[in-house]
């Protein structure tokens, strides 16, 4: 409902969730993964549990002391030495090295709470913070909690906030609400000081995001009593920001300017501002008609900025254009939505650039494992050779057959063995490069689309850009969602060229229209890779509408036969050849035939595409008829 409400919802979330994620540690001197003592787990579990209530800094230094005690035993074969290694790597956000460590943790079957432990680690480091979780995901956390309640396990609490926090993620705020109050009830420390306050900080914005006032002043009053008992200045100055969202819900804006300047001077004199306080008082001020305020502080925030230069300032820039447009400086608001503009598109390449990085890491993260593994492997194998040799020498023609028969069979198995692992290292290379040619098609659309905007902030419609602007946001968001699938529903494939398509009609003044067919398919069930298509309608209003003096009609199909699907788009416009654009056409057709070769096609042809004029009662139109193997859920 308020702007300023979503950065704060999300740094308490962060907060309530990362806090949770604690490490965990193994006391154990033998250097066999299962054959740790009980007495280990007796130190560490304990340990485990009370770090809930230590801030970063104290985790980081525990971590790093227990893992060095380990090394230096050299005890690493402990399921608790994977821990603490994998939660040093996690810690210094290398997911994907860490997640190798968590798989080794090896326990006896008798160790349950390790087993949840474990199970936690595993789905907390592969969700990442903020990202939207799939249904695949809820159900593997639903599964390992019905095994957690049936054995008791201490860590239980741990996989009710991780479920929470995937429904949050969605907006799913009622199953969070009840998941956040399970998390609680189950945590071993729930009197402690520490938990007490995060439970009523989360409790207090989820009953805000579900309009539940007398439930929120509840929980602010609790986080305010509380805060007061123990002494934690920082967590009252918050409940004054709660106090500043529920004024102005209720439109007292003067009230909530009071509060929230509270925070922000506590914030500002114990040297530890953060964006969201700029962004809470800017807001507060606009809300109340003080726009001249407003301005100062989202400026200040731009300052504040210069000094930490990784925040992200997209918000603070589009907050600012809107307030410049209210006060009619159109002037301004032109260079502050100049700017937003800007720093999206930085923002897009810096994601697109981390992504190829991170696939790129992953890749030669798990060549260097498989690496490893195959020396060690070879060097086993080298050591039984040279012990059977020695029997060799010492023992008569029948002892010799059946060594050299032995050996012939496990030299065999061996082979095979190798090659099974080469083929696997080879399907994880397709996925990976699948995965880059994919972003390959996003950049291209991106530079089209602020090459758009910045004509049309030319032509002097600063409105007209500014809704352009807010749709093409919302295109880019669901843009990098889907693209860090594999696969996703037919569902979600249409409602995403949806959005493109409704974005360009903005584009061209409605000077076409639309049409999707999609039968009796069940589009949930139906799989397809990303963004397959949007390149096909790109070509088609870019190249098919551009300069026609008639009504243009877009038209999808999608037709279920047997085990294929058979997509047909065709466009009653001028066609790509008459454009004059071979080039561009060549481009893309040859990027989207590579990533269909990459999925599809690498022992025999499965998908393809044909591209080609279909001329209409107008004497114009084109066709492409693109096929494709059925993938269901």
């Amino acid at each position: 409902m308020f702007r300023y409400c979503k950065p704060f919802v999300l740094q308490i979330f962060i907060l309530f969730f990362v806090g949770t994620s604690c490490q965990k540690q193994a006391g154990s001197n033998s250097n066999s993964s299962n054959g740790f003592s009980n007495k280990g787990s007796r130190y560490y579990l304990p340990l485990i549990l009370s770090e809930d209530t230590l801030d970063k800094e104290e985790r980081n230094a525990l971590v790093k002391q227990e893992l060095l005690k380990l090394q230096r035993s050299g005890d690493t074969g402990n399921p608790y030495y994977h821990y603490f290694k994998g939660r040093e790597l996690e810690l210094s956000e290398y997911n994907d090295s860490a997640l190798y460590h968590y798989r080794q943790m090896v326990a006896d079957t008798s160790e349950n709470d390790l087993a949840v432990l474990k199970q936690f680690l595993l789905f907390d480091a592969g969700m990442g913070n903020g990202r939207v979780v799939n249904s695949e995901t809820v159900t593997g956390i639903l599964h390992a909690i019905r095994k957690a309640e049936k054995h008791r396990s201490i860590f239980l609490y741990r996989l009710y906030d991780l479920l929470a926090k995937s429904y949050y993620t969605q907006r799913n705020i009622g199953p969070c609400i009840e998941y956040t109050n399970l998390y609680f009830a189950h945590h071993p420390l729930r009197y402690s000081p520490i938990i007490r306050q995060r439970y009523f900080d989360i409790s207090c914005m989820l009953a805000f995001s579900t309009g539940k006032k007398e439930a929120m002043r509840r929980y602010l009053d609790s986080a305010r009593t509380l805060a007061q008992d123990i002494g934690d200045s920082l967590a009252l100055m918050r409940t004054y920001d709660y106090e500043s969202q529920i004024s102005s819900s209720e439109g007292q804006f003067g009230k909530a300017v009071e509060n929230s300047r509270l925070l922000f001077n506590y914030l500002k004199s114990h040297d530890i501002l953060q964006m969201y306080a700029f962004n809470n008082l800017a807001t507060s001020f606009e809300y109340n008609g003080q726009m001249d305020s407003a301005i100062h502080y989202y400026k200040e925030a731009i300052t504040w900025s210069r000094q930490h230069p990784n925040t992200d300032l997209l918000w603070v820039y589009e907050s600012l254009a809107e307030v410049y447009q209210k006060e009619r400086d159109y002037k301004n608001a032109t260079w502050a939505l100049d700017s937003s503009i800007r720093i999206f598109g930085r923002n897009v390449d810096n994601a697109q650039a981390e992504k190829i990085e991170e696939l790129r890491t992953q890749f030669q993260t798990e060549k260097k494992d498989q690496s490893i593994a195959s020396l060690q492997a070879t060097g086993r194998l080298n050591r039984k050779i040279i012990s059977q040799q020695r029997w060799f020498f010492a023992g008569g023609l029948v002892i010799t057959s059946m060594i050299g028969l032995y050996l012939y069979n496990r030299y065999r198995r061996k082979l095979l063995q190798e090659r099974n692992e080469k083929l696997l290292i080879e399907n994880k290379k397709l996925r990976l490069e699948q995965r880059v040619l994919q972003l390959q098609l996003n950049p291209h659309f991106v530079y089209n689309s602020i090459a758009n905007l910045q004509g049309l902030i030319c032509s002097g419609d600063k409105r007209e850009a500014a809704a352009y602007l807010r749709a093409f946001s919302h295109v880019m968001r669901s843009t990098l969602e889907l693209n860090r699938e594999d696969v996703i529903p037919l569902k979600e494939e249409i409602e995403a060229l949806e959005n493109y398509i409704h974005l360009q009609q903005m584009r061209f003044k409605e000077a076409f229209e639309y049409i999707i067919e999609t039968g009796d398919i069940a589009m949930e069930a139906v799989l397809i890779p990303p963004m397959l298509l949007q390149p096909f309608v790109e070509n088609a209003i870019e190249h098919g509408f551009r300069n026609i003096d008639y009504k243009g009609n877009l038209r999808l199909s999608f037709i279920q036969k047997e085990d294929q699907l058979h997509i047909s788009i065709y466009n009653n416009g001028t066609g790509v050849e008459k454009a004059g654009t071979s080039l561009k056409k060549s481009l893309s057709q040859s990027i989207i035939k590579e990533r269909l070769d990459t999925l599809f096609n690498q022992e025999k042809r499965l998908a393809y595409f044909e591209a080609r004029p279909e001329i209409m009662e107008n004497g114009k139109g084109y066709l492409v008829n693109l096929y494709l193997p059925l993938l269901q859920s």
